[in-house]
């Protein structure tokens, strides 16, 4: 998992955000410029920014997992010895994946048949609101990737040094 699939796959990961970023960025700027130069706003503007908002979030989970950066309190875990805090540690990745599988995947995956099935669409965009769903099982599948390789690397690691383990 370590591999070039995973790092490949990572880097598709940033660009997008860095790419959805930038478009957000833009968008709600001309959002403002258009109220404050025409007197009205561009009507598709907030409606692109919802949207891409919800994608940035979704995709920034991802992306964090991918770095470790999510939040985690050790403050109780730091008292036990070094088999439990990885008995722990390993159990924090299964119900994570569990999680992750029910809530992003099989939950988004509902998400966007149901959409395709009632075809609703967004007013002001005129797209299929199927677009406003997809970031959950897209995002699910970045999340199980860097939460397989983290539960992997911490499989090996010494939790009693803090190393890779043999």
């Amino acid at each position: 998992m370590t591999g070039n699939f995973y790092r490949w796959a990572m880097r598709i990961l940033d660009g997008l955000l860095a790419v959805m970023v930038g478009l957000l960025v833009l968008d709600v700027l001309l959002g403002v410029a258009s109220r404050y130069l025409w007197g009205a706003q561009v009507k598709w503007t907030e409606e692109l920014a919802t949207l891409l908002l919800v994608y940035v979030s979704i995709f920034g989970i991802a992306a964090a997992f991918d770095r470790s950066a999510h939040l985690g309190i050790d403050a109780l875990t730091s008292h036990f010895d070094a088999k439990t805090r990885k008995q722990l540690a390993l159990s924090a990745h299964v119900v994570t994946l569990a999680f992750v599988v029910i809530v992003f995947e099989i939950g988004g995956w509902m998400l966007v048949r149901q959409a395709m099935v009632n075809w609703n669409v967004l007013p002001a965009l005129q797209v299929s609101d199927v677009v406003m769903f997809l970031p959950l099982p897209l995002g699910g599948m970045f999340v199980l990737l860097s939460e397989i390789r983290n539960l992997l690397a911490d499989a090996r690691k010494d939790f009693e040094h803090g190393t890779e383990g043999n």
